[in-house]
């Protein structure tokens, strides 16, 4: 079977591109001397990150712990972080799970509450947890500022069963540069506050093992700063629209995943300059970064946009670049993290011909649907 014979709309993955984004980056980071543990986010399938393992990544980062339950019950990895602070009893029990079952899992902490019911809970099961202070490089969001983490550090002694592990940061702040030299402006920048967080620490006498951030616009300057030991990029295995062209993560070229959809109409009011494609905002994400227009761009008609976004269709801007009605395109989106968490499915293809079907097979709503599910039964019983 063909792509184009596929029904729309469909999410694809050219194998191909895949496996060469994977194993690039690999290679670089190994060349740096550093670690790679992939953000398991973007993709939520255990097909790609047993690639991503092949490949040489012996740990990954995770949203939640089901991503974490995911990766460790189905034998990818035994070495596991968890992204986000982690406070919700069910949550904590599996963290406690995972680590009896014989797994590292390293949670992120960037305040004393959040440390005090995590050890409280886990001391229920006479567990300890390694952890790392997540540290704010000006982005505004989670964190501790990088002057203060080693007196952080030094509060969260008290609690006996967490045990200190590094300091790591996400440098989301690239998110907002214009150009590739402002990502690597932000990149430098971003290091030089966590150079700063090791010093405070020093202060201190800690020293932590592991110094890590994750971002794919500045893994490519990340990988030459010494400060860092481990990095958690994710996007890097498909890129997408705005990697390519706003932060030049890649080539438009390199870009695997693309969003098939149908032309459905060619509006008479438009004199053929907008065109309709039955794949709304579930698919793509209506936000336009680093000066883009538009949402996103078609492989086969390149000046083609995704102008608007509604909930079940998209709005083309064919002014520039002309489509048929009844045409199947494939659109590389702005934000490919988006586009894959739309489906449960996604179609493996090298050129023109469909491999296979790649599950999304780590989704949240999964594994909270089957929290909800044994809480309800057990209420019932």
């Amino acid at each position: 079977m063909k792509i184009y014979e596929i029904a729309t709309p469909a999410v694809l993955v050219d194998l191909d591109k895949l496996e060469k984004n994977i194993h690039t980056t690999a290679n670089m980071v190994r060349s740096g001397g550093k670690s790679l543990w992939p953000m398991f986010k973007t993709t939520k399938s255990t097909f790609i990150a047993r690639l991503q393992r092949y490949a040489g990544s012996n740990g990954f980062l995770c949203s939640n712990v089901g991503e974490a339950k995911t990766l460790v019950s189905k034998g990818i990895t035994k070495n596991v972080m968890i992204a986000y602070p982690v406070v919700d009893r069910q949550e904590l029990n599996v963290i406690a799970d995972i680590i009896e079952k014989g797994a590292r899992v390293i949670v992120r902490i960037d305040n004393l509450r959040t440390a005090e019911i995590m050890s409280k809970e886990l001391k229920t099961r006479d567990l300890r947890v390694e952890y790392c202070v997540k540290v704010d490089v000006d982005y505004g969001r989670l964190g501790v500022k990088p002057k203060d983490v080693g007196a952080f550090a030094t509060k969260l002694k008290k609690f006996s069963n967490l045990v200190f592990a590094g300091i790591v940061t996400h440098q989301g702040n690239a998110y907002k540069a214009r150009s590739p030299a402002e990502v690597k402006n932000i990149a430098k920048y971003c290091a030089k506050l966590m150079e700063t967080a090791v010093n405070s620490l020093k202060k201190y006498n800690i020293e932590p093992q592991i110094i890590g951030a994750g971002s794919t616009p500045t893994l490519r300057f990340d990988v030459a700063e010494e400060v860092y030991t481990h990095l958690f990029p994710g996007n890097y295995v498909y890129f997408d629209r705005t990697q390519a062209l706003a932060y030049g993560s890649a080539s438009i070229k390199d870009c695997a995943q693309t969003l098939l959809a149908t032309v459905i109409s060619k509006p008479q009011h438009s004199e053929n300059k907008i065109a309709i494609v039955n794949a709304g905002s579930k698919y793509i994400e209506a936000t336009a970064r680093g000066g883009l227009r538009g949402y996103g761009q078609l492989v086969e008609h390149p000046k083609a946009v995704v102008s608007k976004v509604s909930q079940e269709i998209a709005i083309l801007d064919t002014s520039k670049d002309n489509v048929d009605v009844g045409e199947k395109v494939r659109i590389i989106t702005n934000h490919s993290c988006y586009t894959n968490n739309a489906v449960n499915l996604i179609v493996g293809h090298r050129g023109p011909y469909v491999e296979g079907l790649i599950p999304i097979d780590s989704s949240r709503e999964a594994y909270t649907e089957n929290i909800l599910v044994a809480m309800v039964r057990k209420l019932l019983n």
